[in-house]
Formats: C-alpha cells, structure tokens, sequence
C-alpha cells in the first residue's frame, strides 16, 4: 500500500469518526416509505441523529414494531409529546421520543446485499 493510500485512508476513517460525533448515523431500514429504486428494505438510509423534527421533513422511526424498524417516513406534524408519520402502511401517531434522526440520503440496493447475510 502506497503512503498516499495509507493517507486517504486515514484521513477518511478521521472524518467518519468526526460526523458520527456529530451525529451522523447509517442504519439498514426494515421498511417504510418507497423510493424510485426499491422499497425501503432493499437500502441504506443516512441520517442526523437529532430531536429538531418539522412537517415535511423525512425521518428514520422506530413504531415499536420490532419486525418492521427502523422505518423510513414523512412528518406530516409535530407536537411536545408525538409526531404524526405517513409510511407504506398509512398514518401512525409515534412519540417523539422514536425519531431517530432526519434523513440525509438513501443508497439504494445495499440493503438487500445486507438482507441476504441477516443484517
């Protein structure tokens, strides 16, 4: 391995270690909501991990349905206490305390690569 191999490498590992201090997160989504490419299953879903949700806004869920989270959803509101989502199944009212973070983007197709080892 070159020294300018060995360089970017570190310099990559640094900056994943400094995002995901700042809350960035990668999760393997069970379902939720389509996307031009697949469902939900079949991706990699990025995220910020935080609590400042707004309507419109994409999230990463959990609905205390083990078989089904994390979920990929749109906030259609926000109280103090619950949000309002819209996944495949339709609306549900969620705590908010189950918002995971806003989505930043998708990579589609390496869910199902991870689906096939049980990830």
């Amino acid at each position: 391995m070159s020294d300018n191999t060995k360089r970017g490498l570190v310099f990559t590992v640094i900056l994943l270690l400094i995002l995901f201090a700042l809350g960035l997160r990668v999760d393997h989504p069970k379902s939720g909501l389509k996307n031009a490419l697949g469902p939900a299953s079949s991706s990699i879903a990025v995220y910020w991990h935080h609590s400042q949700i707004s309507a419109g806004e994409r999230v990463v869920v959990d609905t205390d349905k083990p078989e089904l989270d994390p979920v990929l959803a749109i906030v259609n509101n926000v109280n103090t206490d619950y949000v309002d989502i819209q996944t495949d199944d339709g609306f549900q009212r969620i705590p908010i305390k189950n918002v995971r973070g806003s989505l930043v983007m998708v990579f589609p197709f390496i869910g199902s690569l991870l689906g096939f080892i049980g990830l």
